[in-house]
């Protein structure tokens, strides 16, 4: 194509000399310059003529017919316009370093109706467009004038034969020569348009490349059949022909480089055919003259050409990714990716390491049924997966059993401790092109009669836990708290960003990344209510698990009324007058003490309530003495009221103003440190008396040693009972604030791509809550916003606040899970990065699982995993494999 624009094989050698130590381009020039040359005045008659009629009596006598003539004043204007195409080196400072290859002027003219300049006087240059063609002349050898380019596969960046280095060169010229092509074409066509009428004179579809021959084609053969009539020489392409192939294609699946010269010779055939066409219909000058529209011609075919080239490469990229498919069977996605990480992950690690899933029951110890169950778990997004249902998410998990206790402020003035189980998990999500294939939520859910709190928050330091959000989870009530997962920069991307700031600035940025950091330790805190309810209330160890009625009555005692523990629990006396302390308890005794102290706490609310009602119904009487006939008919039921609602408003104020110092004599009945007969009136029933073993009042302690006893035993038994569950470690205590950061330095150090992000994992705004309120009733499904989040997590602090006496006493029967995140981040979809990058992101997956599991279990990768895959894992990532690692 060069050849039809002017470069001949001298030039070309010229340029080849100047392209080993300069760049090289190609400029096209074009100036317009615009001349008044004449003024012309012609008449022109109107089509239309006027007729005047004389009429005398009614009849025409005579007519008159006149004409008009217009009067054209016409200016016209000499347009010249030219061009040049000029090789350059460099910049093309100095006349040596110009080499023209084409050069064009021609003239018209251009009518106005005013003496206005149809065109810019002088537009100098109205054109520049150049191209680097260094690459092009780069890839001939020095020998001859056949190309040399291969790609070199033995560099790290050669992936595939579309991703690598030389291909990549290569496109890029193509690209700005196709883009070169079009513009220089574009303005060669609207010049030759620039005389009006040249468009309907002559017939510019014409010049169409159309037929000229384009000697692209990704054709590779096979068992290609020798023919009988091959010259025994290599045919060249005509003498026109700049460059020819050359070389051996045998051995591999080419096209023959005979057969490809004579494509090369066609294309040449075809296009010199299609110019001489055009003379034919072009005349030689002029704007619109037949150099012109060879010159667009060709252009237009190098257009053509390097696109065909791209194409034809991206053929073979698309030609894998169709085999890849039919290996397969369909197009992975996320979801399906995630899917088999599942699955690779339960090959790869020991039983008691790999990653399990997360859902835990919600119980006591194995002896005793659970109380519900806590998991995290996700839901496929997109297409692919292996169910549409809900699942637990995986994730690698270390358990530590330990004495010591952590706190957490439910107020200002409240700091509870717990203690328990602690698990740490660490979950590895994966996006590619920035897409996730699932979407975790926080699901709690509780069987019938049974209740536990759930409490999400932050690890804010090695004994401190930061509640943010609780709730109390009772009576088959399903509460679901979307989890919302955000990214960070990964370490070099951090490093990378500040590199450049200052000291300060750098600073700022390091302690809030620190921040960062701990935030993505993520802690869900189960607490058990049954065995805290026991401890409080001095009973003991599974004394209200079978007690469904008492349990439900205590729980509403609590939640509802907020009575406090010290009225309900058992003190080692006997209720009655004379408040005889008991020897050596049962669990029998102490639990009819409390059902006592419930029963006579439940009679005297049910007595206050008919008081107040009693007290409302008569000053509504009072209020409106003949309203009681017209309301016997519409009486409503005894939890609302009756007559009282046709009160006026004044009068239901002074009802509650009266009823206030009722109100207040309940509070302080309730206060009283032990229930007798006097506090309960009248109605009130009487408790149950005393039981048959009783004790000298000398000795008052022995009663109040037993529970401790209980307590302290329980404790032992508690810490004795270190069993760890499957696919779980043990570990000693551990400071979880410092996981983020150990972390964080083994993803410097070990993830080479920079493609591991730690992930920070926040609760929604909008969670939903399943509950049945009957046990004939239909569960419905609530929304949970802002406010009645806050509702939730005062009723759960409440209840908190009351088992623990305001922190006097520890919570002994609750787990904390920390989970810590991070996300593998991939820049393309997932058959992306396997077809074009070449990748496998099995193994990148792999590597960041592994970093992250022996960080949670503080052992080397090779001890995790099975001694199948040691092989095969230290052939991929030797880097888990250096001695410093283990440190």
């Amino acid at each position: 194509c060069l050849a039809e624009l002017g470069l001949t094989v001298e030039k070309l050698k010229q340029l080849q000399e100047w392209a080993k130590k300069s760049s090289v381009s190609l400029r096209f020039r074009a100036e317009e310059r615009c001349s008044f040359l004449r003024e012309e005045t012609r008449e022109e008659e109107d089509p239309r003529k006027r007729v005047d009629e004389v009429s005398v009596g009614g009849a025409v006598r005579a007519a008159f017919t006149s004409k008009v003539v217009n009067k054209i004043t016409e200016y016209f204007w000499q347009f010249e316009a030219k061009y040049e195409l000029v090789a350059i080196r460099g910049v093309g400072a100095e006349f040596s370093d110009r080499l023209q290859l084409l050069d064009f002027a021609g003239a018209g003219e251009l009518k106005t109706a005013a003496k206005t300049t149809p065109r810019p006087e002088v537009a100098a240059p109205k054109l520049s467009e150049e191209v680097v063609i260094t690459w092009l002349l780069r890839v001939h050898s020095d020998a001859g004038d056949a190309p040399q380019f291969k790609v070199d596969r033995s560099l790290k960046n050669c992936r595939t034969p579309r991703r690598n280095d030389e291909v990549d060169d290569a496109l890029k010229h193509f690209k700005a020569f196709a883009q070169w092509s079009s513009t220089v074409s574009g303005y060669l066509n609207a010049l030759m348009i620039t005389v009006p009428g040249v468009s309907q004179k002559f017939d510019f579809s014409a010049i169409s490349p159309e037929s000229v021959l384009q000697p692209v084609l990704p054709l590779m053969l096979e068992d290609i059949p020798e023919r009988s009539d091959a010259p025994a020489e290599t045919p060249s392409p005509p003498t026109s022909t700049l460059v020819s192939l050359a070389g051996d294609s045998a051995g591999n699946l080419l096209l023959p480089v005979a057969d490809s010269n004579l494509l090369l010779g066609e294309e040449i055939r075809t296009l010199k055919e299609k110019k001489h066409a055009l003379s034919q219909i072009f005349p030689a000058d002029g704007l619109a003259s037949a150099i012109v529209a060879s010159t667009r011609l060709t252009l237009e075919h190098c257009d053509l050409v390097c696109k065909a080239w791209a194409d034809a490469v991206a053929y073979v990229e698309d030609m894998l990714r169709k085999q890849l498919v039919a290996a397969i069977g369909k197009e992975v996605s996320p979801a399906d990716f995630a899917s088999y990480m599942t699955f690779h992950n339960r090959k790869l690690f020991k039983p008691e390491y790999g990653p399990k899933p997360f859902c835990y029951a919600v119980r006591r110890s194995e002896r005793h049924s659970p109380e519900g169950t806590v998991s995290i778990e996700e839901d496929a997004v997109g297409p692919g997966g292996d169910s549409n249902i809900s699942q637990p998410i995986v994730s690698i998990c270390a358990k530590s059993s330990t004495e010591g206790f952590m706190t957490m402020a439910l107020s200002a003035s409240t700091t509870v401790s717990f203690g328990g189980d602690r698990y740490l998990h660490a979950y590895l999500s994966h996006q590619f092109s920035s897409q996730s294939g699932s979407k975790l939520s926080l699901a709690s859910k509780a069987r019938q009669f049974s209740s536990f709190l759930v409490i999400v928050g932050r690890v804010a330091s090695a004994s401190s836990f930061e509640p943010k959000y609780a709730a109390i989870v009772q009576n088959k009530d399903e509460l679901t708290i979307p989890l919302d997962l955000s990214t960070i920069p990964t370490p070099k991307e951090f490093k990378d960003a500040i590199e450049s700031l200052s000291p300060e600035q750098q600073s700022f940025a390091k302690a809030f990344r620190a921040m960062q950091l701990e935030s993505t330790l993520f802690g869900i805190l189960v607490v058990q209510i049954k065995p805290q309810l026991e401890q409080v209330l001095n009973l003991a160890d599974d004394s209200l698990t079978k007690e469904i009625k008492l349990t439900q009555d205590l729980m509403q005692l609590f939640i509802k009324y907020q009575i406090p523990t010290d009225l309900l629990s058992f003190d080692g006396k006997v209720a009655g007058p004379d408040e005889i302390e008991i020897v050596a308890p049962s669990a029998a005794d102490r639990l009819e003490a409390v059902k006592s102290h419930v029963k006579a706490m439940t009679d005297m609310i049910e007595q206050e309530k008919k008081e107040e009602l009693e007290q409302r119904k008569k000053e509504a009487q009072y209020a409106n003495p003949f309203a009681e006939a017209e309301c016997k008919d519409s009486l409503m039921d005894f939890s609302g009221f009756s007559c009282s609602q046709m009160a006026p408003p004044t009068m239901m104020m002074e009802s509650a103003a009266h009823s206030a110092p009722r109100s207040r004599m309940m509070a302080r009945s309730a206060a009283a440190p032990a229930p007798s007969r006097g506090c309960w009136g009248a109605a009130a029933a009487p408790p149950p008396g005393p039981p048959s073993a009783v004790s000298p009042p000398q000795q008052p302690q022995q009663p109040q040693q037993q529970p401790q006893q209980q307590q302290q035993q329980q404790r032992q038994q508690k810490q004795e009972d270190t069993a760890t569950g499957s696919g779980q470690s043990s570990t000693g205590t551990r400071d979880y604030t410092q996981v983020p950061k150990q972390m964080d330095e083994k993803f410097e150090k070990l993830d080479t791509d920079a493609a591991l992000r730690p992930t920070i994992i926040n609760p929604s705004k909008t969670w939903t809550k399943k509950a049945q309120e009957a046990l004939l009733a239909k569960p419905k499904t609530s929304t949970l916003g802002n406010d009645e989040q806050k509702n939730e997590k005062h009723a759960a602090f409440d209840l908190l606040d009351a088992l623990t006496k305001s922190g006097a006493l520890p919570l002994t029967h609750a787990s904390l899970h920390v989970v810590v995140a991070a996300t593998h981040c991939f820049d393309k979809s997932v058959m992306e990065t396997i077809v074009q990058d070449n990748m496998n992101p099995i193994e990148k997956v792999e590597r960041s699982c592994l970093i992250m599991a022996s960080t949670v279990h503080q052992a080397p990768p090779a001890a995790l995993i099975n001694e199948a895959h040691q092989a095969r894992v230290n052939s991929t990532s030797p880097m888990l494999f250096l001695e410093d690692v283990r440190d």
